[in-house]
């Protein structure tokens, strides 16, 4: 506790407050900043926030003399909104093998320690908000009462349910199966019951059980996010879902007809599709055409992901894929090496997935370049390799190396995100009456997306957090004192 204790007094001393869990102080302004502003695409340099506890006050130019406020110089820094992941399984744990009840079966397991390391790296990287797309209710309930209570400082979460499907390999403690778990209609009023603000249809489904859940999803004023198989994002959109996650849109009915019987009989289970998928597919057919356009048009909402399968596609290449990965909690790191989506690859399907990627990358520009309506998501929990927090940045990144602007992936990370998950009103920008949601940068990541990660400090409801101190912290306990 003493030595806590002076750790707080010293980096209360230095540039940014300690990651305490006390209420902010009520007044701090921080000038000498360049405000980035992604929804009007400028710089402003010279400029200062002053914050009144959890809100922003006033925004300007210079540096003002604000009688009770405190000062932080921030000469040289780089403010943007708080970053949001649309795609985090911030509570999920690693993968686990139970054989009882017999068959032995795939489960997920949930760790306390996992989660509160999971949101302090995320905060310590600037993330303040995520869509946490599918995980137990309780579990979830928990975290927010955590976050409520103080216990931890962040970041926000909205939560689905545990992802509805009806595969027979679903994941014990993720998923529930129609038939042995209810209808759908009584699965999705129980999740609603629960908290739940989002219900994932998963892909096992067809079309008409999608069709079922989004009804019942709207019917609990919910909105309903699919991770798709062989129904086409095209019917999905027509139906009515309101978000679809990974750049993956596997179905055979996306396929030229000439294309479709050779890839239906050649396709294998799993994970292959994820790559002869985007073998066979035309990004110049009617069918992608139609598929872009039904979703620009019914605006719906796409996390791509990309950073999972960018991981999946290069796994033997340890130094890409093990990027700060001593950042990931050891039992996280551990089940990346059994559990992943790339298991059984051979080399020649390596390369074959190395060969599409650049498909990848060209489907998601065409998505911005039609108007689709596009947020940075990672799949964090979901995927191997992936380093809460860090996988944001190279989401980022992957986004701007399939040719989309800077602003434009700065206001997929920020605002757009915001707008698409109903908090646009509140966080996502840096203006008055706005919560105090802000990332303090030591460069211009305009100029490199890469520099997203050259965090100077993060506040997070008018908190001021040191990041250093946040990644200090052990993996079982909510501060980050060291």
């Amino acid at each position: 506790m003493l030595r806590n204790l002076k750790t707080a007094l010293a980096l209360a001393a230095a540039m940014v407050a300690p990651p305490a869990l006390a209420e902010p102080a009520e007044r701090h302004v921080y000038h000498g900043l360049t405000i980035l502003d992604p929804v009007r695409e400028r710089a402003v340099p010279d400029s200062y926030i002053l914050v009144e506890g959890k809100r922003i006050a006033r925004i300007g130019r210079g540096r003002p003399n604000i009688r009770g406020a405190t000062a932080h110089d921030m000469r040289g820094a780089f403010a943007m909104p708080g970053l949001i992941d649309t795609h985090a399984h911030l509570t999920l744990g690693p993968i686990t093998i139970e054989k009882t009840p017999a068959p032995p079966h795939l489960a997920i397991g949930y760790d306390p320690a996992i989660t509160r390391h999971n949101a302090a790296m995320l905060l310590s990287y600037g993330v303040t908000t995520v869509r946490d797309p599918a995980g137990d209710p309780a579990i979830a309930r928990g975290y927010d009462a955590d976050i409520a209570q103080g216990r931890y400082p962040g970041p926000e979460a909205l939560h689905a349910g545990e992802v509805i499907t009806r595969s027979p390999a679903a994941f014990k403690g993720l998923a529930l199966r129609l038939g042995p778990d209810g209808d759908m209609t009584t699965i999705v009023a129980r999740q609603a019951d629960a908290g739940a603000a989002y219900i994932k249809l998963y892909e096992g489904l067809n079309a008409a059980d999608l069709e079922q859940g989004v009804k019942a999803a709207h019917a609990r004023k919910r909105k309903a996010i699919a991770h798709l198989g062989d129904v086409s994002w095209t019917r999905a959109a027509e139906i009515g879902v309101d978000g679809i996650v990974h750049m993956m849109p596997i179905s055979p009915d996306l396929l030229p007809r000439s294309a479709r019987a050779d890839y239906l009989a050649q396709r294998r289970p799993g994970a292959y599709a994820f790559f002869e998928w985007y073998e066979a597919a035309d990004p110049d057919s009617t069918e992608i055409a139609l598929m872009i356009k039904t979703m620009a048009r019914r605006k719906i909402h796409l996390d791509g992901t990309l950073i999972g399968f960018r991981q999946m596609f290069h796994g033997d290449d340890r130094a890409l894929i093990t990027q700060r990965l001593d950042q990931a909690h050891p039992a996280m790191r551990a089940s990346f090496e059994i559990f992943r989506h790339d298991a059984g690859w051979t080399p020649q399907d390596r390369a074959r997935a190395r060969a599409v990627w650049p498909r990848v990358l060209d489907l998601t520009r065409r998505m911005y370049e039609e108007g689709v309506r596009m947020t940075i998501g990672t799949d964090l929990g979901g995927m191997a390799f992936l380093v809460p927090g860090f996988s944001m940045s190279q989401e980022m990144t992957l986004h701007r190396e399939a040719g989309i602007p800077a602003w434009a992936v700065l206001r997929m990370a920020t605002s757009d995100a915001a707008d698409a998950l109903g908090l646009g009103r509140r966080t996502g920008r840096i203006a008055p009456k706005m919560e105090a949601d802000i990332l303090f940068l030591n460069s211009d990541p305009r100029q490199d997306m890469r520099d997203i990660t050259d965090v100077r400090a993060v506040l997070a409801d008018g908190r001021l957090f040191d990041p250093a101190a946040l990644r200090r912290a052990p993996a079982g306990r909510g501060g980050s004192e060291k």
